[in-house]
């Protein structure tokens, strides 16, 4: 398992060893353990030029994932772009930790290398059910207003 963090925004602290440990974690959760995974957190401006670019949707978003292998592959390859100042304010509008929520975004991407889409609605229902899934395997707080279609 070849794992790398890369943190290119300065206005949310990240502790890239944890995320680093806790992307390992969720591999190993996912049984992806084959796999050579890029985790990249950015601003605002770059992760809205690469929703454009490659998405053809303008604004920023939370996460952007770019398998690079198939479901399956061995190694599994991909990168997660990730947000951190929009993780930031879902953050602060729900009161919960940045930390929390970049691990949900982390989570998400992770689960969409496995295959999983959220496109459609039944489709981002069991995306939601392994995202919370994952996260309570690995003992993570579990970020507010997300899942009570599936807390009930």
């Amino acid at each position: 398992m070849n794992v790398q963090i890369s943190n290119r925004q300065s206005s949310v602290t990240i502790d890239t060893s944890h995320f680093k440990r806790l992307t390992e974690q969720m591999l190993g959760d996912l049984e992806m353990t084959d796999a050579e995974i890029s985790v990249i957190f950015v601003d605002s401006p770059t992760i809205a030029d690469l929703h454009l670019r490659f998405m053809q949707e303008s604004g920023a978003t939370d996460i952007i994932t770019f398998p690079l292998s198939e479901p399956g592959d061995h190694p599994l390859e991909g990168e997660l772009v990730i947000c951190a100042p929009w993780a930031a304010e879902v953050a602060q509008r729900n009161g919960d930790s940045v930390t929390d929520e970049l691990a949900l975004y982390l989570a998400h991407g992770l689960i969409h290398l496995t295959g999983q889409d959220d496109i459609q609605p039944e489709d981002a229902e069991e995306m939601r059910k392994r995202e919370h899934k994952l996260l309570s395997s690995l003992n993570l707080v579990i970020p507010r207003n997300r899942f009570e279609s599936i807390e009930g």
